[in-house]
């Protein structure tokens, strides 16, 4: 095995008890209900599992109430893996992976999923470039998907995975906006692994939240929305901003990479502990796409919201953020691998540009009038689609010329129609595949505006692994 298809497995192969006889592919019917009432009786077993996105370029914001999620086996009786409603923001997670819940589940041989789900947000972007905050119709309230091979939980490991596939289920049409979601559920056996190494941006998989409590070498996070997740560390954890676990305080906002090893347990791979505003105040944090400047400082669409003022419900709303001269702008420590590029990576007050992903710290915010002062503004990872137009080398980095998907909301609030994407053995690829001119891939990482053109340091490759 070499190392890229190493490291691709170490990301994909995440335990849980799971065992199937093929590749479980998702199938679709809409409003499709489990045909029985009477729960399943075996014994249960702890298994985690995991959620992603699938692209809508033209999304900046999609926010969906999971209100249960059943299994079904072969005699028509169900299980629950969600124990209460859960609202998620996936455009966040385009290409990134985050837990959704270590779900209880009962030994059993299993034909099917069906998730049911309400109240759903869309922020998009026009074809003017202006962001709308759209109320879309709900055309559907629930999905399943039949699986190809029966499903058999028992006691050996590998990852559930559910995709939402944003693409296929949102329709824009002039200004109406139709929601009939869209899953791919994957079960993935685990591959025998050790973390990656720490010269990596990234593991694909990403947890933001507020400490709950720390206790030895594990820490338990509340993410703003659905149940805690606890992560253990090891001698191995990179710690930014923060020289022990036991400095971490209940309230302090992290971000986490983890992987997840045997046994469901999730290892953080690196914690980064988010600055406190002036005054001991518990700081919020929003991330998302900055959709334009203005003289005070910019507004930005805001997917993924942490802390006491914000959460899932906020989602979509377009922000007026304003900045002074004690505002710190800064890359996000997450990337450790930024030298040898044939430019200077640089992010600043003068050269934020509408279209670039930035994380916001604040105490000073009102969400109900969708306004922050900021403490810090982060340049924080995005994921762009399109087609790769031409290959090079620059240094240790090979270089993608890469054209935009067409209505890309990126391209709409830049003026883009291209990126120049550098990648390296920091990396992270998914996928064995390897990516050649007219490939259509994603990329996640940090967009640069190097004077008026756009270079991306790539962190992850979700349909690819050029050079993991």
């Amino acid at each position: 095995m070499n190392i890229r298809q190493f490291i691709s497995q170490a990301k994909l192969a995440v335990p849980l008890s799971l065992v199937f006889a093929a590749s479980l592919i998702a199938g679709c019917s809409s409003n499709v209900a489990p045909s029985a009432a009477t729960s399943i009786a075996g014994a249960d077993l702890a298994v985690p599992v995991l959620i992603t996105d699938a692209p809508s370029d033209q999304l900046v914001a999609f926010t969906l109430t999971l209100n249960s999620i059943t299994l079904t086996d072969s005699a028509g009786k169900t299980t629950s893996i969600l124990s209460s409603p859960t609202t998620i923001e996936v455009c966040h997670l385009n290409g990134i992976q985050q837990a959704l819940v270590t779900a209880s589940i009962a030994e059993d041989t299993y034909v099917s999923a069906t998730i049911t789900f309400s109240d759903p947000q869309i922020t998009y972007i026009n074809s003017s470039g202006q962001p709308v905050v759209a109320s879309p119709v709900l055309a559907t309230t629930s999905y399943t998907a039949t699986f190809a091979s029966p499903i058999v939980i028992s006691n050996t490991n590998s990852s559930l995975l559910f995709d939402l596939l944003a693409s296929q289920s949102v329709t824009i049409s002039g200004t109406t906006v139709t929601v009939s979601p869209v899953f791919s559920v994957k079960a993935v056996p685990t591959a025998t692994a050790t973390p990656p190494p720490s010269s990596q941006n990234g593991t694909g998989m990403q947890q933001m939240g507020t400490v709950v409590s720390v206790s030895g070498a594990t820490v338990v996070v509340e993410p703003g929305n659905g149940p805690n997740i606890t992560l253990t560390t090891n001698s191995s954890t990179v710690l930014q901003g923060f020289s022990s676990l036991s400095a971490l305080t209940a309230g302090d906002l992290v971000q986490i990479d983890f992987i997840v090893e045997s046994g469901g347990v999730y290892l953080a791979t690196r914690i980064q502990l988010a600055p406190p505003p002036p005054g001991g105040q518990q700081p919020n944090q929003l991330n998302g796409p900055v959709t334009a400047l203005t003289s005070t400082g910019f507004k930005m669409a805001l997917m993924q919201g942490i802390g006491p003022a914000v959460g899932p419900a906020s989602s979509g709303a377009i922000y007026t953020v304003t900045t002074s001269s004690s505002t710190t702008f800064a890359i996000t420590p997450q990337f450790v691998s930024l030298t040898g590029l044939p430019f200077t990576p640089t992010f600043t007050a003068a050269n934020l540009t509408p279209g670039q992903t930035v994380g916001v710290t604040t105490s000073a915010i009102s969400a109900s009038a969708d306004t922050a002062t900021a403490t810090n503004v982060y340049l924080i990872p995005q994921t762009l689609s399109g087609t790769v137009a031409a290959i090079t080398t620059s240094g240790n980095y090979t270089v993608y010329t890469f054209t935009l998907a067409s209505g890309s909301a990126f391209a709409s609030l830049s003026g883009a129609t291209s990126v120049t994407v550098y990648t390296s053995t920091a990396t992270t690829g998914m996928s064995a595949t390897p990516i050649a001119v007219g490939s259509q891939v994603r990329f996640n990482g940090l967009v640069f505006n190097t004077s008026g053109k756009f270079s991306m340091v790539a962190a992850v490759c979700p349909d690819g692994a050029p050079g993991a």
